[in-house]
């Protein structure tokens, strides 16, 4: 089974300078993401793995957690300033034990002058009788993360 987590903004600046600062640099990753405790820990640091930003589809992201552990993610698509997508190409254990997979998509759309609106989903591939019973709680926490990360966009955005 999978569980679809969304969240989503309106944020009053062009597509392309909302682009580039939530998918363009991934070092900000560690700026926006702040996870929601208990269970999911914010992001301490994002790099590339063998290349500068930005990244481009095969490109994998090591990424370490407030909680210690980190994960890998691959790039699936970067198709700037419209489209963000990626799985994971190394989980944790919580999201091993919760999970087979999760794949990102992020998108980046005109909603009014100058203005964007940001979409971003999770699909969570659930994983065995533990990803069907924790599954829903953690689903909502991550959530709540995400909306949370994409607020903080919308405020870095706007203080220009």
């Amino acid at each position: 089974m999978t569980i679809t987590v969304h969240a989503e903004a309106r944020i009053a600046r062009p597509v392309d300078v909302v682009f580039a600062l939530a998918a363009g640099r991934t070092a900000n990753l560690a700026r926006f993401f702040m996870g929601h405790k208990p269970l999911i820990p914010a992001i301490s640091s994002a790099t590339l793995v063998g290349r500068d930003d930005p990244p481009v589809a095969g490109t994998l992201r090591d990424v370490a957690l407030s909680d210690g552990t980190s994960i890998q993610e691959r790039v699936l698509a970067f198709e700037a300033p419209r489209l963000h997508r990626y799985d994971m190409a190394k989980m944790n254990l919580l999201q091993r034990a919760l999970c087979s997979n999760m794949v990102s998509e992020w998108r980046f759309e005109p909603d009014g002058e100058g203005a964007s609106r940001v979409t971003w989903e999770y699909a969570i591939h659930e994983r065995g009788l533990v990803g069907r019973m924790l599954g829903p709680m953690v689903a909502r926490q991550f959530q709540r993360a995400m909306q949370s990360c994409l607020d903080n966009i919308g405020r870095a955005a706007l203080a220009g």
